[in-house]
This record gives structure tokens, sequence and C-alpha cells, in this order.
């Protein structure tokens, strides 16, 4: 039975995705979105996985059609794990940058 409360959009764009676990190091990795919703996304990790319940920052990036690139982030956290990617849950919370994926959303 299908539970997603919006509905998703065939949306493949670059993803920098950042851990948030306290007391260890950060990872970083460069995936694509394979669709995306107001509510999450699915990322294709290429090989890579992350448990489930892992918090995470997701940058996306939006291309421009006037030449500067824009980013949308938000924090979220990893609801599902299959073999070719990660299920994420978004928090409500987004914020629109210009030119570059990192900065601190807190």
């Amino acid at each position: 039975m299908e539970q997603r409360q919006a509905g998703r959009y065939n949306l493949q764009v670059p993803a920098h995705i950042e851990t948030i676990k306290s007391g260890e190091n950060i990872r970083s990795f460069e995936w694509k979105t394979r669709d995306v919703s107001t509510a999450g996304a699915f990322l294709l990790t290429d090989g890579q996985s992350l448990e489930n319940g892992t918090k995470i920052k997701v940058s996306l990036y939006l291309n421009s059609f006037s030449g500067s690139s824009s980013w949308v982030k938000m924090n979220g956290r990893v609801v599902r794990t299959e073999s070719e990617g990660v299920g994420v849950s978004f928090n409500s919370q987004y914020q629109f940058v210009n030119n570059t994926p990192y900065f601190d959303m807190q």
C-alpha cells in the first residue's frame, strides 16, 4: 500500500549529501536523485549506502537558464535502503542559495 503524502516527480539532479552525526567525522557524497517530492527524495548511491535513520544534509542542484547555479538545501534522514539507493524524508525547512551547496543550516 502506498504511504506517501506528497506526489513524486521524476527529477534527476545532482545531490551533495553530508551525514550529521555528533562525535564522528562528517561523510560526504556526490549522488543523483531518481525522484523528488516536497517530503523527500530517492537518491541513487552508486553502490554506497547509509543506514536507516541516518541524519543528513541534502543540497540539490537546480540548473538556471541565466547561467548562474542555484541549490536548495534541507535536512532529512534515511528512511529506506535499497540496492540502488536510499529513500530520504525531508524536514519542513529548506533554503535556496546561489553558487554553492556548502553552507550551514542548523
